[in-house]
């Protein structure tokens, strides 16, 4: 980056490919469904758009620093440190949002918490409980655990935090072994600042049972609890 004008132009390029994306995803998406294709190609057309934002404004801040490392890393930096909470909500949740069960109507359990979906946001989601609607924050699953009952299959997806001396290659060799969960089913791992501390979201289909699964993991000395807080 030399100037502010080939940043404009950057900013233009990346809009013009997430608009060009938008609209082959629109149509990809209409096609799959009149074709009745399975399920889980739309799952990934949906992983593909979730993501290309957060990299889109990567390529951004990347052009935006490249003008003046010192001053504009400083200002990156500094607007990273004031919005630290909010970041972290926005990492949590795509995470979260990439599965295919978080849609609206999706039954959610999380700690206390017990509701279905209303809206989905990007920081967070509008549970409808016995209470009335409730905001939650995406870090707050994160802390607790939860778990997702699809209000049409009644299949289960569960959030389970693991300890391992194994390296998340090898613990999602492990995980991929299991008969039950390589079924072509979402299992998403995400390494934790917390020394070999895992987070793992994994489905149940019908029939399978948790408690055979956590046995499993225990078998090959891997720790695991509903919270990141092993030692409670």
């Amino acid at each position: 980056m030399n100037n502010w004008n080939d940043l404009y132009a950057l900013i233009l390029i990346v809009f013009a490919i997430y608009l060009f994306l938008f609209l082959c995803f629109f149509g990809f998406t209409r096609y799959l469904k009149k074709r009745r294709i399975n399920k889980r190609y739309l799952a990934w057309i949906n992983k593909i758009r979730l993501f290309y934002k957060p990299v889109a404004w990567l390529v951004i801040i990347g052009g935006f620093i490249a003008l003046d490392p010192l001053t504009h890393g400083l200002i990156i930096v500094l607007l990273a440190v004031f919005g630290y909470k909010q970041l972290g909500n926005y990492v949590s949740g795509l995470f979260i949002r990439s599965s295919p069960m978080v849609v609206t109507d999706t039954l959610v359990k999380a700690g206390k918490i017990h509701g279905r979906i209303n809206r989905i946001g990007t920081l967070g989601m509008v549970l409808g409980t016995d209470q009335g609607e409730r905001w939650v924050w995406y870090n707050f699953f994160d802390k607790t655990g939860f778990t997702l009952i699809s209000n049409q299959t009644n299949v289960l997806q569960r959030a389970l935090y693991l300890q391992t001396e194994l390296s998340k290659e090898e613990l999602l060799d492990l995980v991929f072994n299991h008969p039950v969960l390589a079924l072509g089913k979402p299992i998403n791992i995400k390494e934790l600042a917390n020394k070999k501390t895992f987070l793992m979201h994994y489905t149940l289909i019908k029939g399978a049972k948790h408690e055979d699964f956590i046995n499993y993991l225990h078998g090959h000395n891997i720790m695991t609890n509903s919270t990141e807080n092993f030692n409670a």
